[in-house]
């Protein structure tokens, strides 16, 4: 009994010894003859598995695996593909080292549950073949539900307490072998990860949603239905932290090298993992942008009844939609194209900056319109510039900064620069007209309806404020413009702009306006100038409901004439219809004390006069005016008035005094007039192809004359 007991011991511990020996000399064999037929049978013997070499160690749980090959069969593809069966995708993946450390043995024998404390996969390698048309199709709930069902095969459960992929890519590619979708250089820690029979088609992407850090070094999207492209370099995404973190974000057009849009550390805080996962929607706290450039091509639509329609396009392929606190844009380029204009110049803003300061909701179809519509916002930037059409005058627009949420805009300057001297201009100009030179700083808006002027393109301001510094030339010695001028008064220009918009009120501060003309007798330049220019303008308006409310322009100016004299105005320029066509306008003012010598810039080379001595007491004036012509009372206080009358000979460089016609001048001129009901109804005939600063200084002219030579009341007429 002894004896066959220690036979039986024996025979048991030769057979344990022989196992264990068939065991390690047989392991890898077995195992991997096991995983060919996991494989075939989990995916319909679709794909194989191979290996170069494997390093096992069943005591203490550890496997590894060297180059690593699951690729789908040839003649399985083609005999599926007959048959048009082919699954939506086909995977061929490589990977450079498998490695899974305390590995639940018995677990994976009793073919129950699959349990590691770590698997570790390096440089893997994935091609997802797209077998259905160019662009792959949407994956639902059912399609990984099924994938589920695969992984876990027989399995009850698959578990891991870390998942780590080191230096992943992954290629999506069509039939053919293009590539759509490039992700390089993947690097994805995943926690706690199970999958078992009881857990539903979320609980796979939980996993993504609550505890995974992952990497990605480059991400090359495809084409889009706009033909555009999108590049995004060292994507950040970490589930337990709620945020993403982009490097750089560019999109180009389809075959270009360019990008239209470079945007660089992007940071997304408070994010709403489960939106962004499982919906394809962002939502988080606030998005910050150190900036970039962004390239916005301009659609002209066709007129239609909501004019915020005509808008620009934003596009959405990353995400279906957004909806955040608020967004940071730090400094940006911004190139706006018009593509109904091609060849055109791009409008550009440098150092742009934006921040929407409210929640705000963008979806797939947005416009910019939309954008600034639905949310408060403040856009900053260094100011623009661009050539005039006709090549003669730049324009430039300063730094300047709006905000939507407090109605306000400023702007440090705005110019109308000539780009040719007035000797160019003269040498250019057929026909005698203004060169302009303008620049208006310290531009201060308030009340702006922001939102109706980009959704019904109607600007609405209460209060403006500016410090204008106009100046014009016009040399007369060029053949006259002989055109008409008829309905182009200051108002009646107004009333006919195409743009809609109302200004309550405009304040003038600190202002300057000056008129050059280089006479056509003396072939001298007159300056005309006006400093320290102060004043408001109440009413600027072209839109019919304002005009009925309140039909009456009114300027209220004051300002120091040539240096000296203090000079008060009050326009009033009716916008109703009838009393524009008609030109109808009322002017009233008054001038102050100043020394008549004051006057020789301006009266000897346009007047080929000189004041030789005298004073201006006071003059005032009260002109009533049409398209046709202009009457008013004038009173001119003078005193101890003396004046030459000039002459100017071809070859002169100089004028001289005409003794014979100043003495008749002296003395059919009055000496002084000093009494203040001694005003002179002028009266003045408008030349037509004259301007309505013209018609009004002649009209103020005529009566001036008519007071230093005694006359009685005369209609004028242009000399």
């Amino acid at each position: 009994m002894r004896t066959s007991f220690k036979i039986l011991i024996f025979i048991i511990i030769a057979g344990a010894i022989g196992g264990f020996g068939y065991w390690q000399y047989h392991k890898k064999t077995i195992i991997k003859e096991s995983l060919d037929k996991a494989i075939a049978k989990k995916t319909d013997s679709l794909y194989f598995i191979q290996y170069d070499s494997s390093s096992i160690d069943e005591i203490n749980g550890n496997a590894s695996f060297y180059n690593v090959v699951l690729q789908s069969d040839d003649e399985q593809k083609k005999l599926l593909n007959s048959t048009d069966s082919l699954p939506n995708a086909l995977f061929n993946i490589r990977v450079k080292e498998i490695a899974a450390k305390g590995i639940d043995m018995a677990g994976i024998l009793q073919k129950q549950n699959v349990s590691a404390k770590k698997i570790l996969l390096i440089k893997p390698v994935i091609q997802i073949i797209n077998t259905g048309a160019d662009r792959p199709k949407e994956y639902t709930k059912n399609d990984t539900a099924e994938l589920y069902q695969k992984i876990l095969g027989k399995f009850n459960s698959i578990k891991a307490d870390t998942i780590q992929i080191i230096n992943a890519t992954v290629v999506i590619t069509n039939k053919a072998g293009k590539p759509l979708t490039t992700l390089e250089n993947i690097n994805i820690n995943l926690n706690k990860f199970l999958i078992d029979s009881t857990k539903n088609y979320e609980s796979i992407i939980s996993y993504f949603i609550k505890d995974v850090r992952a990497t990605v070094e480059n991400i090359q999207l495809p084409p889009s239905k706009n033909n555009l492209r999108i590049n995004i370099e060292k994507l950040d995404y970490d589930a337990a932290k709620r945020s993403l973190h982009v490097a750089a974000v560019r999109q180009y057009e389809a075959n270009e090298m360019q990008p239209i849009i470079d945007l660089k550390n992007i940071q997304v805080n408070d994010l709403n993992t489960d939106a962004f996962i499982i919906q394809q929607r962002l939502k988080a706290g606030t998005i910050t942008c150190d900036g970039g450039l962004i390239t916005i091509y301009k659609n002209n639509k066709a007129p239609s009844a909501n004019k915020g329609d005509q808008s620009i396009d934003l596009s959405s392929d990353l995400i279906d939609q957004a909806q955040v606190a608020g967004i940071k844009l730090g400094n940006t380029k911004i190139v706006i194209i018009n593509k109904s204009e091609p060849g055109s110049k791009p409008f550009i803003l440098n150092n742009a900056k934006f921040s929407v300061l409210t929640p705000v909701k963008i979806n797939e179809g947005a416009t910019v319109n939309n954008l600034i519509n639905n949310a408060d916002w403040e856009l900053s930037a260094d100011g623009f510039s661009f050539d005039t059409k006709n090549k003669l005058y730049k324009i430039s627009v300063g730094n300047f900064i709006i905000n939507n949420a407090a109605g306000t805009a400023k702007v440090t300057s705005f110019f109308l620069k000539p780009l040719v001297t007035e000797q160019q201009f003269v040498q250019q100009s057929s026909y005698a007209h203004d060169l302009y030179n303008l620049s208006v700083n310290n531009i201060s808006l308030s009340g702006v309806n922001i939102k109706k002027l980009l959704r019904n393109r109607v600007l609405e301001v209460d209060k403006a404020s500016f410090q204008p510094i106009i100046k014009v030339f016009n040399d007369k010695t060029l053949p006259p413009d002989t055109r008409s001028k008829i309905g182009m008064y200051p108002h009646q220009s107004l009333v006919k702009l195409d743009f809609p918009f109302y200004i309550k009120t405009a304040s003038i501060s600190n202002g300057s306006v000056s008129y050059r003309e280089r006479a056509a007798k003396s072939a001298l330049v007159g300056n005309v100038f006006f400093s320290n220019v102060n004043g408001t303008i109440l009413n600027i308006t072209n839109i019919p409901d304002r005009i009925k409310a309140n039909p009456l322009l009114t300027v209220k100016a004051s300002a120091k004439f040539l240096g000296e004299g203090n000079i008060t105005t009050l326009w009033q320029l009716p916008l109703n219809t009838l009393n524009t066509a008609n030109g109808a306008f009322q002017i009233e003012g008054q001038a102050q004390k100043m020394n008549a010598l004051t006057l020789n810039p301006i009266i000897e080379p346009l007047g080929m006069a000189s004041v030789k001595q005298g004073s201006i007491d006071k003059v005032t004036f009260n002109i009533n005016g049409s398209n046709t012509k202009a009457a008013g009372e004038i009173l001119f206080l003078y005193q101890d008035l003396k004046v030459e009358i000039l002459k100017k000979e071809e070859d002169d460089k100089q004028m001289k005094k005409k003794g014979l016609v100043t003495l008749l001048a002296n003395t059919f001129i009055k000496n002084e007039n000093k009494n203040p009901a001694n005003s002179k109804t002028a009266s003045y005939e408008r030349d037509i192809t004259k301007s309505f600063f013209n018609l009004v200084w002649k009209t103020i002219y005529a009566g001036v004359k008519n007071t230093a030579l005694g006359k009685k009341e005369k209609e004028e007429k242009e000399e």
